[in-house]
């Protein structure tokens, strides 16, 4: 009787539990996992703004009445429409990049199949939809000329300055994530040796990185002459808290226009990386393990850009007609 009553309850449970409490039941079920901040701020994001997009469409409060296409309607809403969510913000101004609508289908498919393992629904309307294509796009990165002139911007002698000199050559040469530099502290710092620890990264894994003795003289002239405050982390801002990661975002797509080179961002910052990393000769495997990738896909496409590029440059040498004596 007590078996039957207790499983009357819960399917009563799985009926009437909202789509916006049951959000709610998974990220505390992600803290519990101990996933990164970072990624637990991720889901947190896009399931919003799915449930931001159910209530808009009226689509049914119970997990189990979601349709595959649901959320068909719903991927398609994020590739074609140009003013998302109801906001004004620049961010949701133009349709999201094929890249983007991958994310939030791969989000919304380990939502329902925790769902589902929690008997929660019988069956996640996701797995029937096959998983967007993204397009294999040529890595870009920045020249030589462009990463000296981006790091011209901050070689004044202010705090400011300083500070923004020493985040960008880590960046440029270590390729580490924003997320992940903006979380140093400074014992992960080792100036002796040129390494430093990345506590948390992608995935809640931890590595051991280095840096090249130009960005360490940057760094030991910011800890040295700049940084001040008790604030355990690397990089501060005016007020003396933690540089989070849209500030630092900020501040290199600024200094990027100062430059006057188009489309500078943090992730352009460890592209180019990479493809420096693999010109100067090192090898695809140690580039996986610095880069913090969990499989080498991810890292062979630096190769490929590498080769586009190289490509062009031979061409440049070898060109068919160039080489003939034709007009």
């Amino acid at each position: 009787m007590l078996e039957k009553i207790v499983g009357l309850s819960l399917q009563n449970y799985a009926v009437t539990t909202s789509l916006e409490s049951l959000v709610q039941g998974y990220i505390l079920n992600c803290k519990c996992e101990n996933k990164s901040p970072a990624t637990i701020d991720t889901y947190h994001r896009f399931l919003k703004c799915f449930l931001w997009y159910c209530r808009a469409c009226c689509y049914p409060d119970s997990p189990n009445k979601i349709t595959p296409n649901n959320i068909r309607q719903f991927l398609l809403y994020l590739a074609s429409e140009s003013n998302r969510w109801g906001i004004d913000n620049p961010s949701s101004r133009s349709p999201a990049c094929q890249a983007t609508v991958n994310h939030y289908y791969r989000v919304l498919c380990t939502f329902f199949n925790w769902l589902k393992d929690e008997d929660l629904i019988t069956e996640n309307p996701v797995s029937r939809i096959k998983t967007p294509k993204i397009e294999s796009k040529v890595v870009k990165a920045l020249s030589p000329k462009e990463a000296e002139a981006l790091l011209n911007q901050c070689s004044s002698k202010t705090c400011l300055s300083v500070r923004n000199r020493a985040v960008l050559m880590m960046l440029l040469d270590t390729g580490i994530r924003v997320s992940e530099i903006s979380n140093l502290q400074v014992s992960d710092i080792d100036l002796k040796t040129g390494s430093f620890l990345v506590r948390r990264g992608k995935g809640g894994k931890q590595r051991v990185v280095r840096i090249g003795v130009k960005a360490q003289k940057a760094l030991w002239r910011y800890l040295t002459g700049y940084k001040h405050g008790e604030s355990e982390y690397l990089f501060l801002n005016r007020s003396g808290g933690r540089l989070n990661d849209n500030a630092i975002k900020r501040m290199v797509r600024q200094l990027g226009k100062k430059a006057n080179i188009e489309s500078v961002h943090v992730h352009r910052l460890r592209h180019t990386f990479a493809i420096s990393f693999l010109r100067a000769g090192g090898d695809v495997f140690s580039l996986k393990y610095l880069m913090g990738h969990s499989t080498l896909y991810m890292t062979q496409r630096y190769l490929k850009s590498l080769s586009a590029e190289d490509a062009i440059k031979a061409h440049k040498r070898f060109s068919p007609l160039d080489n003939m004596e034709v007009r």
